[in-house]
């Protein structure tokens, strides 16, 4: 087995095994297959046995058509799909459980009467800037302390160090958009947009409001000022991950006429546990 190593954090980090790269993630329990063009049955069974050693509960790969016959060959399964992943074309989400219990799957009935709730308001949402009496703008280097603060007051533990300074400072205005809703000079929500410029997708994510500014909707408006900046910058396939238990981010994303594309099950270490995530998907091109 061919592995090289790049260490990213003194946790996660990428690295190949054979022609595969992959993302070693502790933080989430999981590895990510991100580059796997002319992979093969017999290399993904290297990633699963390099998982089961690492003690990693879970595998995922956005794979491509090419690639869908031998991760189900591998035995992986399908949880979902993003349309227009690959500039245009449609990714697969595929997953690979190495440890039982990351298959249990909690919250089903409560999650489902959420998601039937929110397809209930499909494209629903209408801009009117009249009615909005927040100001939104590009988030800047200035703002990223608020911003922790925001974060950490909302979220216990989240997938991606959004509450490490030299993460978002690094990642701002390059690899990932940010977006900041302020009153009287305070940020009361935050959304982003982390972008993929190869295959001209983008994730909305890192989505949050402060408690008692809920219920106004700030985050719908934060989302369609994302988009508009997306689609200025020719991007076609959006997508988000939401948490599947959560009402509020899941009827956002169905009133500004994201479609559902399945559930991926103990995906993410999200308010101190693994939680599902419903797969949103919408094309702006």
């Amino acid at each position: 087995m061919n592995i090289e190593c790049c260490k990213l954090n003194d946790k996660n980090y990428y690295t190949k095994i054979d022609q595969a790269k992959i993302y070693v993630d502790y933080i989430n329990s999981r590895i990510k297959i991100v580059k796997f063009h002319n992979i093969s049955v017999q290399n993904i069974r290297r990633i699963v046995y390099f998982a089961s050693r690492q003690h990693i509960g879970k595998i995922i790969c956005n794979c491509d058509i090419e690639s869908f016959a031998n991760f189900v060959e591998a035995e992986f399964h399908l949880e979902g799909k993003i349309d227009g992943y690959f500039n245009g074309k449609d990714a697969f989400c595929m997953s690979y459980f190495i440890k039982s219990s990351r298959k249990l799957y909690r919250n089903k009935d409560k999650e489902n009467i959420i998601l039937m709730k929110s397809l209930n308001l499909r494209n629903s949402f209408i801009y009117n800037a009249n009615n909005f009496k927040y100001h939104i703008r590009d988030a800047n280097e200035n703002d990223i302390k608020s911003m922790i603060e925001l974060f950490s007051n909302v979220f216990f533990t989240y997938p991606s160090p959004v509450h490490d300074e030299e993460y978002l400072k690094k990642t701002m205005n390059k690899k990932v958009l940010y977006k900041v809703a302020i009153d009287n000079g305070k940020i009361i929500s935050i959304a982003s947009a982390d972008l993929d410029k190869e295959n001209l997708n983008a994730e909305i994510t890192d989505c949050v409001t402060s408690p008692q500014y809920r219920g106004q909707g700030i985050l719908s408006n934060i989302i369609y000022s994302l988009e508009q900046d997306l689609k200025h910058r020719g991007f076609i396939g959006l997508y988000s991950l939401s948490r599947a238990v959560n009402p509020g981010i899941n009827f956002v994303l169905s009133k500004h006429d994201y479609r559902f594309r399945g559930r991926l099950i103990n995906n993410c270490n999200i308010c101190g546990g693994f939680e599902n995530m419903n797969i949103w998907v919408k094309n702006i091109n």
